[in-house]
């Protein structure tokens, strides 16, 4: 049987400060200042049925740097909605209306977030995540600062594993230590997977 759903994405937030601020951050969690401003944000709530190359954001502050989600590499495995999504990471009331779905086989492809931070610093990417029962059960971060090379240098989180639908948990990467992250058109970061049922 083929497997399908592997994991889901309801909510990607993502916040920057808006001055140059000195905010000690506990080495256990993300603190975010309450004056940070939100940049990009996908609820996910109107996409479209059938499958997706790519999903702008419900909102951004950067529309003409063109952010995106896509679905990367080779293979038979495609993006589509799901529902019910969660509110999790939910802003402005934002229902949970849907979720966006990357489909099995994964080994081969990975979620690019093509995130520009241009005009902004201190950034903290965050999205709620989970996987389903035939899912990957492990994601891997990375970033690129020039648009093509990605490392992991200074990242809070490397590797998540996931809890299985409707079970959801947020995950919260921590840049707002990396400079070169800050106001960078090409900053994009790269969800790999992992596991046996990738």
């Amino acid at each position: 049987m083929k497997k399908t759903l592997f994991s889901i994405f309801s909510i990607i937030l993502f916040f920057s400060c808006t001055e140059d601020r000195n905010i000690p951050i506990p080495s256990d969690q993300i603190v975010i200042d309450p004056s940070s401003v939100l940049i990009h944000y996908w609820n996910f709530n109107a996409l479209p049925s059938g499958t997706l190359t790519s999903v702008s954001p419900d909102f951004t502050l950067l529309s003409t740097a063109n952010p995106t989600i896509s679905y990367e590499g080779t293979s038979a495995g495609y993006m589509d909605s799901f529902s019910p999504g969660y509110t999790t990471n939910a802003q402005n009331s934002d229902v949970a209306g849907s979720g966006l779905r990357a489909r099995n086989p994964s080994d081969t492809r990975y979620l690019l977030l093509s995130i520009p931070t241009t005009g902004f610093q201190k950034i903290i990417v965050q999205f709620a995540t989970a996987k389903s029962s035939s899912g990957a059960a492990q994601q891997n971060y990375s970033y690129t600062v020039d648009g093509v090379n990605f490392i992991t240098d200074g990242l809070n989180v490397l590797t998540h594993n996931l809890d299985t639908d409707p079970l959801n948990a947020l995950v919260s990467l921590n840049f707002t230590n990396i400079t070169s992250v800050s106001n960078n058109p090409n900053f994009k970061l790269k969800i790999e997977f992992a596991g046996d049922t990738a």
